[in-house]
């Protein structure tokens, strides 16, 4: 497989105040920003109504045809214009062998956000675990087959963060799998991961394996005890032999890859002189690699590799803006994700306050452009 060099064009879209978060080839999600109480959608000759909160509508709009354009056209609920977005859904897959999901940087048991924690939450349940429960019961009801989860699900790892995991994963019924990330293994944690993961029923390892349909789900832990940084190189030689197959790899992981040997914007990932050589590895035995991490809570795609051929995408944090799960389908022309925002109203309403973090800069750094967070891996 290789990468295809079109990419999806959009404006920055945090600059804007409709948009087009998400598009596969049947769906469509989108934001409209309106102080009413609700907003209309008319797309491809259907009227979608959705109720705002904290002045933001997000509206799954399904059944479309792939590979076509559609313009939405937007006003209120008495009627008032709010504009009109255009998007075109993307070429198809063919049919479809496999579904799943991830999550990342959940961060259960903070009670804050943003420069000096100055954003607080005011429901009684915390917003970790509404955000979380949202995205789990929404990718579960696109299809998922199994969720992965890339590590930070706890903040602290505090014995009080894993019962608030317990109560976020009760009732789950399609099957996941963790990984830590540098929270989880913080200084002042009670647990460490492999008994947090204990009292979700989940096994301890440093790689978990699943095989799906046509391509097989790695989920590697990269988090080194203590440290904010991650580590890849370790799990090398066990990650070259799982690998070795003759269909797609997705690559999970908690820490983002550096494209420097240094740390040069927060927080600090995998050193490039730990990661790429094993990328290029990996890659030598299957060119059909997806990579995917948290950690930086931005959505962003870059092209590793020989010839940039493995697509590697930093996707952002299910508990803070944009609030987002990933959606990940595997066809037979190749592997797509779309991230999705979280739609739930108890999410939202926390996820839209965010929004103003560092004085109203964070949705330029967290939330990427629409190319960043739909992204391709087809075959030739």
């Amino acid at each position: 497989m290789s990468n295809p060099r079109r990419r999806i064009s959009a404006p920055f879209s945090a600059l804007v105040d409709n948009e087009v978060f998400a598009v596969d080839e049947r769906s469509v999600q989108l934001i409209v920003r309106s102080t009413s109480d609700g907003v209309i959608v008319n797309i491809d000759g259907r009227n979608m109504s959705a109720n705002t909160t904290h002045g933001v509508a997000i509206i799954n709009v399904d059944d479309l045809e792939a590979d076509t354009s559609y313009r939405a056209t937007i006003r209120t609920g008495s009627g008032s214009a709010l504009g009109h977005l255009d998007v075109r859904t993307r070429p198809t897959l063919g049919p479809i062998r496999a579904r799943f999901a991830t999550i990342s940087d959940v961060h259960l048991g903070t009670d804050s956000f943003g420069g000096g924690r100055s954003i607080t939450d005011d429901y009684a349940e915390p917003y970790p675990l509404r955000c979380g429960r949202a995205a789990v019961a929404e990718a579960s009801r696109w299809g998922a087959e199994i969720l992965l989860v890339k590590g930070d699900l706890t903040d602290t790892g505090a014995a009080s963060d894993w019962d608030l995991a317990r109560e976020m994963f009760a009732g789950v019924t399609i099957p996941f799998m963790f990984t830590p990330g540098n929270h989880d293994v913080w200084k002042s944690r009670d647990l460490d991961p492999a008994d947090g993961a204990g009292l979700l029923g989940l096994p301890d390892a440093a790689l978990h394996v699943h095989d799906l349909n046509g391509i097989r789900l790695v989920l590697a832990d990269t988090s080194r005890p203590d440290r904010g940084t991650g580590d890849l190189a370790r799990n090398a030689d066990a990650l070259m032999d799982l690998s070795a197959v003759d269909h797609p790899v997705f690559l999970g992981l908690h820490h983002n890859i550096q494209r420097a040997p240094v740390t040069w914007f927060w927080p600090p990932g995998i050193s490039s002189t730990n990661a790429m050589p094993v990328v290029e590895s990996l890659a030598s035995v299957n060119p059909s690699l997806f990579i995917s991490s948290g950690h930086t809570h931005r959505n962003r795609v870059h092209r590793l590799g020989p010839a940039g051929r493995v697509p590697f995408t930093e996707v952002s944090a299910t508990s803070d803006y944009p609030g987002v799960w990933a959606a990940y389908e595997v066809g037979e022309r190749g592997v797509r994700q779309t991230v999705r925002r979280i739609a739930h109203p108890d999410a939202t309403s926390w996820t839209e306050k965010t929004r103003a973090a560092l004085f109203g800069v964070w949705p330029r750094w967290s939330q990427g452009r629409l190319a960043d967070r739909c992204v391709d891996l087809l075959n030739e």
